[in-house]
């Protein structure tokens, strides 16, 4: 396919690049974006193609990919259009596969991004008939608002196409090549205040809040749903009463329940923040959003509101601070653990999500248990709490790895969350942490602090896979030299070029180290001692 424009990924989509790379192929669809697009009357699969066709010429994003080894850096590149191909599955028995085997495989299979655009799409037909027309997305080129603006437009043109008129849409103003162009060319001191905030956030970070509640023994994960109609009135009415926004009510109950359920005073989260307002790029189709790393500090025992107000200045920080590289934030951390001997475990991710005016689909209290989250799990992460505000009422999703909670625990956070909640549903409440520890619930079987330990030094020559790690980090980043006894970052490795590094190990025949670990603190002596090499050496570069 021939490629007309490239640019360098846009700064929102480095975390997705990254932990796509991070989880195996098996799981890496755990983090596609899935939707089932309503279709009017009359529309026809035919329709559904033309109009797919027609979203790709017009949003450049729809067919990009993604070059991982271009120079050095990453580089997304736009290709001319042409059709899309719609899989088409019938409910009919009539020997071919169900639309739900169809959904499944285009749903759990990874994008090869480095060839295969971001979308795939399967129509569901009887007889013939179209009935529905599901589509899966790349997070690495979608987020939520990307999906909103797609839908707006798949229903325009569908409408236009079934009336037999033309559609009428406003002209593409922002696309993301040049969203690319423009982070390419900023100054680095016009970047540089943005990325002085992180550092700030970074340095303040506590090295493990989960630290006297993990069992490392322990294997699996959880995840359960709790609904509450009543929750969307009482986090609307506290919002209301303190000016802010639902989102900050949400992070304040968070850090509240990590405080009572951990015994840390210094709660660290990475929330997810969008870089649309900051970017000035506010309607481009690709992905403008990733965790941005800090904590909120209660050591001083504040009552609610005050956590609030702090939950608040910290969401807006966020939002402030945000258009800068994700890649660069994370260098921070890494850079920050090697710094104390330890690596700082920011885990936890907390995502506010506005599904309105979807409902939530129940009138009473619901708890819900799902399949266990194995795919997720997969991606490294502690804990994930979503918050679907619904037209009538809240949804706290949450997922943990049983290495922080228990099953039970999982039930007890979510309860004791709501309840923080409602218990300040009318003015005059305005609990301690202290005091909403007791009101939560927790068990107080917390075990004492790990002691910090820097690890033993590493005698005796270099082995065969310290030299390889060292020679392929200090080749994919134009290092002159590389010491094995210094973490991936403080060598100078930038993340961005990870992919590469674990592609030209593979190439060697080495495994036995991840993404996820080569980001970190660990010396790369420590890393290499995972490593095996196979008997067949790869194929060469």
């Amino acid at each position: 396919m021939t490629v007309i424009k490239s640019a360098r990924l846009c700064w929102g989509q480095h975390y997705h690049l990254l932990r796509y790379h991070q989880v195996p192929a098996a799981s890496r669809h755990e983090a596609h974006i899935t939707a089932d697009f309503p279709l009017p009357a009359g529309c026809t699969t035919e329709d559904v193609g033309r109009a797919l066709n027609h979203l790709v010429r017009r949003h450049e994003g729809l067919r990009t990919v993604y070059d991982l080894h271009a120079g050095p850096w990453p580089m997304q590149r736009v290709e001319l259009p042409a059709p899309l191909q719609v899989v088409e599955a019938t409910t009919e028995d009539d020997g071919t596969p169900s639309p739900m085997d169809v959904v499944t495989r285009i749903t759990r299979a990874p994008f090869d991004v480095t060839r295969e655009w971001p979308i795939r799409a399967c129509a569901v037909t009887t007889g013939g008939r179209l009935r529905r027309l599901h589509l899966v997305f790349n997070h690495l080129s979608f987020d939520d608002v990307s999906l909103g603006v797609l839908g707006r437009d798949l229903d325009a043109i569908l409408a236009a196409r079934v009336e037999r008129r033309p559609a009428a849409l406003d002209p593409v103003p922002q696309q993301p090549v040049d969203l690319a162009r423009v982070e390419a060319a900023r100054a680095p001191e016009a970047v540089e205040a943005s990325l002085e905030h992180w550092r700030g956030e970074v340095r303040g970070l506590p090295a493990d809040v989960f630290a006297r509640r993990r069992d490392p023994s322990a294997s699996g994960c959880y995840s359960a749903s709790l609904t509450v109609p009543s929750l969307l009135a009482t986090s609307r009415g506290i919002a209301a009463r303190e000016r802010c926004w639902p989102a900050a009510v949400h992070l304040a109950a968070y850090a509240v329940a990590v405080a009572a359920y951990t015994g840390e005073r210094r709660v660290a989260h990475r929330l997810y923040t969008s870089q649309r307002t900051a970017s000035g790029f506010p309607s481009v189709l690709t992905c403008l959003s990733y965790p941005t790393p800090a904590s909120l500090d209660l050591a001083d025992d504040p009552v609610f509101s005050t956590v609030l107000r702090r939950a608040a200045n910290r969401i807006d920080d966020a939002m402030k601070h945000a258009h800068v590289p994700y890649d660069q934030v994370a260098e921070f951390v890494a850079q920050e653990g090697a710094r104390r001997g330890q690596p700082l475990r920011v885990a936890t991710e907390v995502n506010f999500l506005d599904n309105a005016p979807r409902s939530c689909g129940t009138r009473r209290e619901r708890l819900t248990w799902n399949a266990a989250p194995t795919d997720w799990e997969q991606a490294g992460s502690d804990l994930y709490l979503r918050i679907y505000e619904w037209s009538d009422g809240v949804t706290l999703a949450l997922q943990a790895t049983a290495e922080i909670m228990d099953r039970d625990a999982v039930e007890l956070f979510l309860r004791g969350y709501a309840r923080l909640l409602e218990a300040h549903r009318e003015p005059g409440t305005d609990l301690t942490t202290g005091q909403a520890t007791d009101l939560m619930g927790f068990a107080s079987s917390l075990r004492p602090a790990p002691p910090t330990q820097a690890p033993d030094p590493v005698t005796g020559p270099a082995t065969e896979a310290e030299q390889a790690l060292a020679a392929i980090t200090a080749e994919t980043n134009a290092l002159a030299h590389v010491d094995p006894a210094t973490s991936y970052v403080t060598a100078g490795g930038r993340l961005l070029r990870l992919p590469r590094v674990l592609a030209a190990l593979q190439d060697l025949g080495w495994t036995g180290v991840s993404l996820d670990q080569l980001a970190g603190a660990s010396p790369l002596r420590a890393l290499a001692a995972g490593m095996t090499r196979s008997p067949q050496i790869g194929n060469p570069r």
